[in-house]
């Protein structure tokens, strides 16, 4: 690892970084420990006076409000996240040397500066392509000689798609994604393809992006424990419960005890190193591990055409005559994400599934911008009145079917 991220890590570890948090003594550590607590708490507890100036912002949907939360960082905050990323890239694999390619998307999400930053601390070549239908990637970063490219998980799929007609770059040796999650069989199909590994990462907004990542041994999320102090509460007989997490080097908005709303389990068995040869099993990235997320403690989705959530799509329905009760699915359809509008009416109406269509691409102009490129499926599916419910009192409005 380059000298100067060793030091910059060692400098900013958990116990002197947990002191410049602003939250204070080990009092106020207590009397934060009490209960885990959400967004707004969180932040209106904290003294203001012990903040440090915001230099920028994010915002995330990822909240059961349909209010967007904003956080704040200072360029500090984000060159120390960089560092961490850093550590994370090197230990599987990546160089100075290597030429990194993504296609986030920009807007107001922290995977594109999170990478950029990490990027910088390795000294790594780097080129941002933005959300960039995966045909024009293919076509247009063909000749930069990519070792590494990284975008969220349908988006990656699509791409490998288009490898799979025209041939892989030669030399991309990695393929990272984040933002979504990713079943076993489309890793298996993009590694097939590429020739090459491919890693999950696993981030939040409030933490500003990597929570974790994939070693090579491709068995859990490695924790980025020089930032962050993380539990898992409510667990049940197997384990798994809520991931919380408290900030340990913000200054800006520290996070105590945050409930990032995520389902998984520690994993107590050693890793599988991913690096032969190069010490002892789990030694690489050694960092505690968690499970892949199996699903969120409120009804939010992460899918193909982003994160959704009931509120967003009662609109939609309550505006279209004859229209009844209604309920999404999320599917695979081979290894895409698959998404089913049902909706109950008096009869089979093929007029009423374009309408609803018609406004689905009116208010969801980018979700359907996506399925235009080809990264998910969509589909209304009108069934009989009440059939959706089955005599249960609550109807589920987002049924995740998808197994990871």
């Amino acid at each position: 690892m380059p000298t100067g991220i060793h030091r910059s890590i060692k400098g900013n570890g958990t116990r002197s970084g947990y002191a410049r948090t602003g939250s204070g003594s080990r009092r106020t550590w207590e009397i934060f420990s009490r209960r885990p607590r959400t967004f707004a708490k969180t932040t209106k507890r904290l003294s203001a006076k012990n903040r440090t100036k915001p230099d920028t912002a994010y915002e995330t949907t990822g909240t059961t409000s349909k209010k967007t939360k904003r956080v704040y960082f200072s360029r500090q905050e984000i060159k120390e996240a960089g560092w961490a990323g850093a550590v994370g890239l090197w230990g599987v694999g990546v160089r100075p040397a290597d030429r990194v390619a993504s296609a986030f998307d920009y807007s107001f999400w922290v995977s594109g500066p999170v990478l950029v930053a990490s990027c910088e601390a390795l000294g790594c070549f780097h080129v941002e392509a933005g959300r960039l239908d995966p045909k024009e990637f293919y076509e247009r970063l063909s000749d930069y000689k990519l070792a590494v490219i990284v975008g969220d998980p349908s988006w990656l799929l699509r791409l490998s798609e288009i490898a799979e007609e025209r041939g892989p770059w030669p030399g991309v040796k990695l393929l990272i994604g984040g933002g979504e999650n990713a079943t076993e069989e489309t890793r298996c199909y993009i590694e097939k393809v590429w020739k090459a590994d491919y890693l999950l990462s696993y981030g939040q907004t409030e933490a500003f992006g990597a929570i974790g990542m994939e070693s090579l041994a491709k068995d859990g999320f490695h924790l980025n424990e020089f930032h962050n102090r993380f539990e898992i509460i409510n667990r049940d007989e197997k384990g798994r419960g809520e991931l919380v997490y408290t900030t340990l080097n913000r200054r800006v908005m520290p996070l105590v005890r945050y409930r990032s709303g995520d389902l998984t389990r520690f994993i107590e068995t050693p890793s599988a190193d991913g690096h032969p040869g190069r010490g002892p099993a789990g030694a690489w990235l050694a960092g505690r591990r968690i499970e892949k997320l199996k699903g969120r403690v409120d009804e939010w989705t992460v899918t193909a055409m982003g994160n959704i959530a009931p509120w967003m799509f009662e609109p939609i329905f309550s505006g279209i005559e004859g229209a009844g009760d209604w309920q999404i699915a999320v599917d695979k359809d081979g290894k895409k994400d698959a998404i089913t509008f049902r909706l109950e009416a008096a009869r089979e109406d093929g007029e009423l599934r374009e309408r609803i269509l018609a406004k689905l691409k009116k208010e969801f102009t980018e979700a359907f911008r996506v399925y235009e490129m080809g990264l998910l499926t969509i589909a209304v599916e009108i069934v009989p009145k009440g059939a959706l419910r089955d005599g249960q009192r609550k109807l589920r409005r987002i049924l995740d079917l998808r197994q990871f």
